[in-house]
């Protein structure tokens, strides 16, 4: 091969390596939801997930929850590496029974920065004076890649 049949060749094999890069770059991120029922939190107090996500996921933790019992979630969620993981938000959302009593869920919605690991955590209880308190634990050791 001499050199004016060379270059477009590796024209065309840096070029293929580079949009191969991109297409892995460019991944349309995704989003992984993880709930927990009540039957879920009735069988057991404390309740662990594997999650694994690649940088850029969104993972979204949904939570039963019954706010006529008194029983909440903690809403700032602890995370074991916050440079991997982020939380973006919290919110309650009603139950879609009107009945009174009726339960409704929690849901965190938390973003993966990096690759790593981190365990986030978050407790249901009672939180004034005298109330139950981490009566239920939620964990989910996340691996992002």
């Amino acid at each position: 091969m001499n050199r004016r049949t060379a270059w477009p060749a590796v024209l065309i094999s840096t070029a293929l390596t580079l949009a191969g890069c991109a297409q892995a770059d460019n991944r349309a991120s995704q989003s992984t939801t993880v709930e927990v029922s009540y039957d879920d939190l009735l069988n057991q107090k404390n309740v662990t997930r594997q999650v694994s996500l690649i940088a850029g996921d969104t993972l979204r933790v949904v939570l039963a929850s019954n706010a006529s019992t008194g029983y909440q979630w903690t809403a700032q969620a602890q995370i074991s590496d916050s440079g991997v993981l982020s939380q973006t938000s919290h919110q309650t959302v009603a139950p879609t029974d009107a009945k009174p009593g009726a339960a409704g869920t929690e849901v965190w919605t938390f973003d993966a920065i990096k690759p790593g690991s981190a365990t986030v955590t978050t407790t249901y209880g009672q939180p004034w004076p005298g109330g139950t308190k981490d009566a239920w634990t939620f964990s989910a050791a996340v691996t992002v890649h």
